[in-house]
C-alpha cells in the first residue's frame, strides 16, 4: 500500500471530514430528542403538591367529575360522585383555594402529608397513584369532612 503524499508543510493530508451540515443536523436531532424526553417525563410525573393544586383548581371551577377523579380510590369508594358534588364539593371549595402556599411536604412511602397556608383546610393527605402521580385522600383538619375523608387504612 502506498502512503498518502505529504502536504507542503510535511504533514499528511487529513482524512475527509464529516460535512458541516450533517454535524449540525445530528446535534439538532440530539437536542430535540432530549427535549422531548424531558417534556414527556415532566408531563407524566406529578408531585403531591401539584396534584393538590390541580384538585383545588377543579374544585374552584365546580368540576365535580374532574375533582372526584383526583380523589384516592378508597375515598371514591366511600363517596359516590353524586354525593361528592352535592354534599362535599361546596364545603371543600369554601376551604381550599388553588393559590395556596405550600409550607411543608412530608413523604413517607406512598403517603404524602402537605401543610399549606392561605386556605381553611391547612393539612392534606395524598396517596401515591401508580408510579408517578398522587391522589387526594382528604384534609386532616376539616370539620365534617375529616371523618368521611379518613377511610380505610388512614383511619385513626
Amino acid at each position: 500500500m502506498t502512503e498518502p503524499e505529504p502536504s507542503e508543510n510535511g504533514f499528511q493530508n487529513a482524512r475527509p471530514r464529516l460535512p458541516l451540515w450533517i454535524t449540525i443536523v445530528s446535534v439538532l436531532v440530539a437536542i430535540g430528542s432530549v427535549s422531548v424526553l424531558v417534556l414527556v417525563l415532566y408531563e407524566e410525573t406529578r408531585g403531591p403538591a401539584e396534584i393538590l393544586r390541580e384538585f383545588a383548581r377543579r374544585v374552584d371551577r365546580g368540576d365535580c367529575t374532574g375533582s372526584h377523579d383526583l380523589l384516592d380510590e378508597t375515598v371514591q369508594a366511600e363517596i359516590p360522585e353524586d354525593a361528592w358534588c352535592s354534599d362535599f364539593l361546596p364545603e371543600v371549595d369554601e376551604n381550599l383555594d388553588s393559590h395556596f402556599t405550600l409550607e411543608q411536604a412530608v413523604l413517607e412511602g406512598d403517603v404524602a402529608e402537605l401543610e399549606i397556608s392561605g386556605v381553611g383546610y391547612t393539612s392534606w393527605r395524598l396517596q401515591r397513584f401508580g408510579e408517578r402521580s398522587w391522589r387526594v385522600v382528604g384534609p386532616e383538619d376539616g370539620p365534617g369532612l375529616e371523618e368521611l375523608f379518613r377511610v380505610g387504612q388512614f383511619s385513626d
